[in-house]
């Protein structure tokens, strides 16, 4: 059987060893990345007055509940550990911490007030932690480097802060490689509410577009309608000074202004509008004998054979063009009562 004591002391030293997880000797240094194989608690006591403190891959699990940071830490790394919690009061006097890492945790929560006093910190990174949410209370003027986990509520917990800050790069860290925060939603986070904003945008634009395109069509389709309307073998007006009908055309539109309109679409005949008024006087038959059109018997109104008429214009005394007979006859007529036909 072996001594009591030398039993007792096999007891307590695992107990010890647990409490401490670095000697108060080895606690000076600021480098104690991979120093202990596993660490369940760490009593936070053992550092004083460090600037930087660098705990990696220790695996480290918890934190003792009274611990805080010193407000002389700069730089404190406690990532790849298998933190799952961290006390609320933790970093409640890191008024200097300007560098804070955190990623490849068990982390599934902090406090909404976790970040309030650290005013200094620039840069914080949380990715690999099963995080729902990142307090708000992180966002400080200070900070321009912000690194979460890829997951969807995550990223929407930063999402509309992150946009209104203009110094800051805000991230998303996966195994697959780093992404920022807005594309990784957009491609990865179906249905959020800026995914359904962006829908409801695009929605009223389509609709928008549409409404303007029927709008044109109907405007389009008035116009040509009037335009048919007023088009065909003659426009007749109402009479003029003399009481006898006034003419436009008596067919469809010929010359540069049709020719170059476009394809279906009417175009409003662009002759003078004119008279038939009798003249007082003598004048003269037609050069090549025969009755002149206005007085043949399928023209109607009829005209006395003793009068002699012609075109009057507003423009005075120019030669006036007129359909006046069926479409394959067209007159030109002329002040001096001379006509010619072709």
């Amino acid at each position: 059987m072996g001594h009591p004591t030398t039993a007792l002391l096999l007891l307590l030293l695992p107990a010890a060893t647990s409490a401490s997880c670095f000697s108060a000797e080895l606690a000076k240094q600021e480098n104690l990345s991979n120093s202990t194989p596993g660490c369940a608690e760490l009593d936070w006591s053992i550092f004083r007055q460090q600037r930087r403190l660098l705990l990696a891959h220790n695996g480290i699990g918890a934190v003792r509940p009274t611990s805080q940071v010193d407000p002389t830490l700069e730089e404190l790394d406690l990532s790849h550990n298998a933190l799952r919690r961290l006390p609320d009061a933790f970093l409640q006097q890191a008024r200097s911490l300007r560098r804070l890492l955190l990623g490849h945790n068990r982390l599934q929560g902090l406090s909404d007030g976790f970040f309030a006093s650290t005013v200094a910190l620039q840069s914080l990174e949380l990715q690999d932690n099963p995080l729902p949410a990142v307090p708000s209370s992180v966002f400080h003027p200070s900070l321009s480097l912000l690194t979460v986990p890829c997951r969807c509520d995550a990223v929407r917990s930063v999402l509309d802060a992150c946009a209104r800050a203009a110094n800051l790069s805000c991230l998303c860290a996966a195994p697959n490689g780093t992404f920022n925060i807005s594309n990784f939603h957009e491609r990865k986070c179906p249905g959020g509410p800026k995914v359904v904003a962006a829908a409801v945008g695009a929605t009223t634009a389509v609709v928008a577009m549409l409404v303007a395109v029927a709008v044109g069509v109907a405007v389009r389709r008035r116009r040509r309608k009037a335009a048919t309307t007023t088009a065909g073998w003659g426009k007749r007006e109402s009479a003029g000074a003399h009481g006898q009908p006034r003419y436009i055309s008596h067919g469809a539109e010929s010359g540069p202004t049709a020719a170059t309109a476009a394809p279906g679409v009417s175009v409003a005949p662009e002759y003078e509008n004119v008279f038939i008024s009798p003249c007082v006087g003598t004048g003269t038959a037609p050069a090549h004998g025969g009755t002149p059109g206005w007085q043949q018997a399928q023209y109607s109104p009829q005209v006395p054979t003793d009068d002699t008429y012609f075109m009057e214009s507003d423009a005075g005394e120019q030669p006036i063009y007129a359909n006046t007979g069926p479409p394959s006859e067209e007159v030109y007529v002329v002040p001096d009562n001379s006509w010619s036909a072709t």
